[in-house]
């Protein structure tokens, strides 16, 4: 089955260079960036201070992916499209669009960016959708060795497109040389826009109508490729009532790949499914997270906030997936392998004693990212990019 996969995705990349080598000579229009998007958070901040920037000259268009499509907005010199990857025109419309562009951002691996690897005239700008990692991708990715190497070979043109990365940390820059196989002169320490709005005052929590009295539980656990429609919940009701002492709620915030194929067992009083909503809020909102080997941690750090780990399926996932080396010890909590171990936990836990290991976790893997880092990013391709060439390495 995987090498009947391979070989559609081989004709699929097959399309995209035709597609690329048929349009290699349209030029790019003067300031045109385009923003490649399917992670809402990076894009939302780089288009909110995008839009309160007089002085910027350049015009944006926005190509987001279903998972994104709340970002939408009006706006002078601001435009956005919908794509679908697997539809032919939208994937000949997407590369003419960034074609037209004097620079790309994007937040993900998108095979169509890589027939901007030998194009001069577009400088591409991987703004990854985590500032931190926990598990393995790219390069790295243990599912890797079920791969043919035409689909390693794949993966490395894609990754050869990447002419800048953004960071927020010598931690990260350091993963996304090995997830990447890139070096260190394209990396932008200009800190990730999507951490932004945690150096901000919080937003208004009253829609979220949350009961008078009750603490609230964040389960927002990352996808499980091997798992797409699973769900493990860290609590029940019973537990909730009973061993929690009905002092918590459990809200469940289900990754956007998984939230139409998981359903979380609601029941409107104990456990809330909020999947839809974003997270930022919710995150201020929690008074303890839950995850697991999410990325979401490296932000909600930002909160100093306590953080618990329910990873039911340790082994497995590390053996499927891939973890970074040393899980145990880089997470500013311990590893709860079953719900005992987490109630424990949640039990006894002391939130002065975690408030400061989650403040140097956050210190350490938001180094570059202080509150400005989508205006520091949109200011480098204003000033240093839209007049300019790519790097001389290419």
């Amino acid at each position: 089955m995987m090498n009947i996969r391979s070989m559609i995705i081989s004709c699929y990349a097959a399309f995209v260079s035709f597609i690329g080598w048929l349009m290699s000579g349209v030029k790019p229009r003067e300031n045109q960036v385009t923003l490649l998007v399917s992670f809402q958070e990076n894009a939302a901040a780089l288009i909110d201070t995008y839009q309160q920037q007089a002085n910027m000259t350049m015009k944006l268009t926005v190509l987001y992916t279903k998972h994104a499509s709340v970002i939408e907005k009006d706006g002078p010199h601001l435009s956005f499209r919908y794509f679908h990857e697997k539809n032919p025109l939208h994937l000949i419309h997407c590369i003419y669009t960034m074609f037209k562009s004097k620079a790309v951002v994007t937040d993900n691996y998108f095979l169509m960016t890589s027939v901007l690897r030998k194009r001069p005239s577009t400088t591409c700008i991987q703004v990854w959708h985590a500032n931190g990692a926990l598990k393995k991708f790219g390069l790295e990715d243990a599912s890797n060795s079920d791969r043919s190497p035409r689909d390693i070979e794949r993966f490395k043109r894609v990754y050869a497109s990447f002419d800048y990365i953004v960071t927020g940390s010598d931690h990260m820059r350091e993963i996304f040389k090995t997830s990447f196989g890139v070096s260190d002169e394209r990396f932008l320490p200009t800190g990730v826009p999507l951490t932004d709005v945690y150096y901000q005052r919080p937003p208004s929590l009253k829609q979220y109508h949350i009961p008078k009295g009750k603490k609230i539980l964040l389960y927002a656990p990352t996808y499980r490729d091997f798992a797409m429609d699973g769900l493990v919940l860290p609590f029940s009701k019973e537990q909730l009532q009973t061993e929690l002492n009905g002092d918590y709620i459990l809200l469940v915030k289900l990754h956007p790949a998984v939230k139409h194929l998981a359903k979380a067992e609601t029941d409107g009083e104990w456990i809330f499914d909020v999947s839809d909503q974003p997270l930022y809020p919710l995150l201020c909102a929690c008074d303890v997270l839950i995850t697991d080997y999410s990325s979401i941690v490296f932000e909600y750090a930002l909160l100093e906030k306590p953080v618990l780990f329910f990873t039911y399926d340790l082994e497995t996932y590390r053996e499927k997936r891939g973890l970074v080396d040393q899980y145990e010890d880089i997470i500013p909590g311990k590893a709860c392998v079953t719900q005992d171990m987490l109630l424990q936990e949640l039990l006894h836990l002391n939130a002065s004693a975690n408030r400061e290991r989650i403040k140097t976790f956050a210190e350490e893997w938001n180094q570059y990212s202080k509150g400005q880092s989508s205006q520091q990013l949109l200011s480098f391709i204003e000033q240093q990019l839209l007049h300019k060439k790519r790097p001389a390495s290419h």
